[in-house]
């Protein structure tokens, strides 16, 4: 127990000297993979990320991380395509969604999401896909650099 608590602050630990959290996180079968929610497991905890008090009025739970300024960019690959929001395929995608949930119950609301689709494919959309991110990478760099991330 000692063991898996103290990986547990080791990871919170980072998270905290950190401003900006770099994710890649693949879809396999429409969520992240389970190294990932194990990830999210350890970094999810009463008293370090979020508090809790039953005696608290209304809600008992509340994100400690909540005025930290912290950033989470996810980079991510699909085999499929479609599954941003309004898309065919959006409904299946439990990736961005499931990382805005726990993120944002600790208090880390401001999420990037950049992803590669067309992997399963390899043909000119895959390639398409992948230089599309790649912009939308260089965009985002440019506009955290600027300071209008």
């Amino acid at each position: 127990m000692e063991e898996a608590l103290a990986e547990s602050d080791a990871l919170i630990d980072e998270i905290l000297a950190a401003d900006i959290l770099l994710l890649g996180v693949p879809m396999y079968n429409f969520s992240a993979p389970a190294q990932f929610k194990a990830w999210i497991d350890n970094i999810v905890r009463v008293g370090r990320t979020f508090g809790f008090d039953r005696q608290r009025q209304g809600e008992p739970y509340w994100p400690l991380l909540k005025d930290a300024g912290k950033l989470a960019v996810v980079l991510s690959s699909r085999g499929d395509y479609g599954y941003a929001a309004g898309q065919r395929m959006a409904s299946m995608n439990h990736v961005e969604p499931g990382i805005r949930s726990a993120l944002g119950y600790i208090g880390i609301e401001r999420l990037h999401s950049i992803a590669v689709e067309y992997d399963e494919f390899g043909d000119a959309r895959l390639e398409e896909s992948i230089a599309a991110a790649e912009e939308e990478v260089s965009r985002l760099v440019g506009s955290l650099i600027a300071g209008l991330g």
